[in-house]
């Protein structure tokens, strides 16, 4: 009896991490560079701006300045209430618009 309990409990657990897990979604938004640090990239597409984190797994397809017309590719957490706008995966520039440094 105890091994059917245990068993019923990390079944129960595996499902639960599963369904968390599935809550971070992969995005992708188009648009003009307006920031750019080391951490941040903020980018603008009409009324929507968002600040995405990149961190050192980021896969860049050429080095983004500000002006640029990028495409991020990230991922939004489950819990985003004091998060920042996502995390990138993946950034490409599409377009040179930039200052030139």
């Amino acid at each position: 009896m105890k091994t059917f309990v245990h068993t019923l409990i990390i079944m129960a657990a595996l499902a639960l991490g599963t369904v968390a897990s599935a809550d971070e979604k992969a995005r992708a938004i188009t648009g003009r560079v307006v920031e750019l640090n080391d951490q941040n990239i903020t980018v603008q597409s009409g009324k929507e701006r968002l600040e995405i984190v990149t961190p050192y797994t980021t896969k860049y397809t050429g080095r983004p300045k500000v002006g640029d017309t990028v495409t991020v590719y990230y991922t939004m957490p489950a819990h985003t209430r004091f998060d920042p706008d996502g995390y990138a995966t993946k950034i490409e520039v599409k377009a040179t618009g930039g200052s030139k440094n």
